[in-house]
């Protein structure tokens, strides 16, 4: 067996994969472009005689699945839309993937945002940096405590929306400062909510209540537009608002007049309807949002995290076991072509 891998690896995780399969790596981010085109990359499967593929962005559509028999594809995201998943399936080719490796990156940066956001800390920092903070006499001392002194986390109550592997692991964090948490997913039972230290709530009085809401909830048909124009309007005067899931689940146009006229406090944004993020983007414009360029699962760990979840998916497979993470499991069932040698 062959494996060509495109995603970002870990070399631990190539040389354990090496003690099955020869191994090929030319990571997509060293080589600084993307397979598009299913011709290219089916023919440089023909060039090694691959029989695994591994990708993080490439697209393996039919195109490269009629072209090139594979005997089993991984792909380092948690929501694999990069595969026809369909064909692979037609064909009976196994499709791991690597849900949750990016859920402490995530969760990490929230926390900063909401820790920045509570603090101050980036206007304060932009103003001495610029000069315009200073410190002449009492008075300023006075002015600036008041003005920019923030509160503790310990003392919000912050609203989850989305319990999935990122939300749980916010509410963690976030218990660890004694925050009030409220949790809203219709999709997980109260009880698993109650059991992690938060409260399972209704979305609409979540977000009457809460001091911040962070959104974590996946970009599906039935969550675009979740937090409307009303909604955002129903929000307490001065709460924060952070978006590090998918920008079509917010109502983009409520949430810049709501943060443009002060309404809600502040904004930490890591998705944007129009990406990649441009210098001309009108939230940039706004003093009290923090940004970033969907950099929140850009952690260096993360690429250890998804190569321990791909390889750990293959044993598995050679072993002749189920693995735990695997899209079509149904492919499994059914006459297949072989993994062993």
């Amino acid at each position: 067996m062959k494996a060509f891998i495109t995603a970002s690896f870990s070399e631990a995780g190539r040389r354990r994969l090496a003690r099955h399969m020869e191994v090929v790596h030319e990571d997509w981010r060293e080589r600084k472009k993307i397979y598009f085109e299913g011709a290219k990359l089916a023919a440089r499967l023909d060039e090694l005689r691959a029989d695994v593929l591994v990708v993080e962005a490439d697209l393996v559509h039919q195109e490269v699945l009629d072209r090139h028999p594979l005997r089993l594809i991984g792909c380092c995201r948690g929501d694999p839309i990069n595969i026809d998943i369909a064909r692979a399936t037609e064909l009976r080719v196994p499709v791991l993937f690597a849900p949750a490796r990016n859920a402490d990156a995530v969760a990490d940066l929230t926390l900063a945002y909401m820790l920045a956001l509570a603090r101050n800390l980036y206007i304060v920092n932009a103003l001495l940096k610029a000069g315009e903070m200073r410190f002449e006499s009492t008075r300023d001392y006075l002015d600036v405590y008041e003005r920019y002194g923030g509160v503790e986390l310990g003392g919000l109550a912050v609203g989850v929306v989305g319990f999935g592997a990122i939300g749980r692991r916010v509410t963690q964090r976030l218990r660890a400062f004694g925050s009030r948490v409220l949790v809203y997913d219709p999709f997980v039972a109260a009880d698993f909510v109650t059991a992690a230290g938060a409260e399972p709530s209704a979305l609409d009085p979540l977000l009457r209540e809460v001091d911040v809401l962070t959104l974590h909830c996946p970009d599906t048909p039935e969550n675009h537009g979740l937090i409307s124009r009303a909604r955002i309007q129903s929000m307490k005067r001065g709460a924060y608002f952070l978006n590090l899931a998918r920008a079509a689940v917010v109502d983009d146009d409520a949430l810049y007049e709501a943060l443009a006229s002060g309404r809600l406090a502040g904004a930490g944004l890591d998705v944007f309807a129009d990406e990649p993020l441009r210098p001309d983007n009108r939230f940039l414009q706004l003093p009290n949002v923090l940004v970033t360029p969907h950099l929140g699962g850009a952690t260096r760990d993360v690429i250890r995290h998804q190569s321990d979840i791909i390889v750990d998916g293959i044993e598995a497979l050679l072993r002749g076991d189920r693995p735990a993470h695997i899209v079509n499991p149904g492919v499994l069932d059914a006459p297949a072509r072989s993994m062993g040698n």
